[in-house]
């Protein structure tokens, strides 16, 4: 598995071309080449984005952004994906009108539209359920139903949304073993004025048997995530990259 950084990491600093360059440079630092691209605001051109992940000999798997913003901006996607050679379009979260049997049917229609879409363009498509996607409706998951109407479907499976969910990140890796492009190391530790996020491999997610099912049902990609901080950001993405580099290098 490749280790990389979920960009949507730095969301507050990914407003100007200044705090992207700033952004692509730190990444490049931590010894990271590899990403997920999201949360970068659109008022910055894809071809600045681009120019500072070449600068430093970045590459871009994937953009990712919710269902509806990808079909309302889909030519800024294709475009970004073209110009840093990624190879998926991620879309997040079942939009709130396809609950329900007949609306989660509607969205397969409609991810399979959007597949059909992007085919030209070589381009694939993956979903990345969020953690209320997984809740159980008469007994169903909605992530199974989906999994099984949209044939050749991919996901991206964020392992905090799936323990959130309280599926163990190592099932949910082995029950759709084969379908999962990338997965999403998240961690977090809880408190009594809520949870707060922390770097990945230092809060109370069990993580050996996910690495290993990573590992055995082959996946391709691991990016770290980690969008709010009690500190710098660079400093915990950095520890979080330096933990998955680690595990995977075994």
């Amino acid at each position: 598995m490749i280790p990389g950084i979920q960009i949507s990491s730095f969301r507050p600093l990914l407003s100007t071309p200044e705090g992207v360059a700033q952004v692509m440079a730190e990444t490049a630092r931590m010894g990271c080449t590899t990403v997920q691209l999201q949360w970068i605001d659109f008022s910055v051109p894809p071809e600045v984005i681009v120019r500072e992940m070449e600068r430093r000999g970045i590459r871009s798997v994937s953009t990712q952004d919710l269902f509806e913003v990808v079909q309302a901006r889909l030519d800024y996607f294709i475009r970004l994906n073209r110009l840093s050679g990624g190879e998926w379009v991620c879309v997040s979260r079942i939009p709130p009108e396809c609950a329900g049997p007949a609306g989660l049917a509607e969205f397969v229609r409609q991810l399979e539209r959007l597949e059909q879409r992007l085919a030209p363009e070589g381009l694939k498509l993956c979903f990345h359920p969020r953690a209320e996607d997984f809740a159980a409706a008469d007994g169903v998951c909605p992530v199974d139903v989906l999994m099984q109407r949209w044939h050749g479907g991919a996901l991206c499976l964020d392992l905090y949304h799936a323990y959130r969910a309280g599926l163990a990140p190592e099932a949910a890796l082995r029950r759709w073993a084969g379908r999962v492009c990338m997965v999403h190391f998240k961690d977090y530790r809880p408190g009594p004025a809520g949870d707060t996020l922390t770097p990945a491999g230092s809060g109370v997610i069990p993580w050996d048997a996910a690495l290993r099912a990573c590992r055995e049902t082959q996946v391709p990609y691991g990016f770290v995530e980690q969008e709010t901080w009690d500190g710098d950001p660079f400093r915990c993405l950095g520890q979080a990259f330096a933990w998955l580099r680690a595990q995977t290098a075994e």
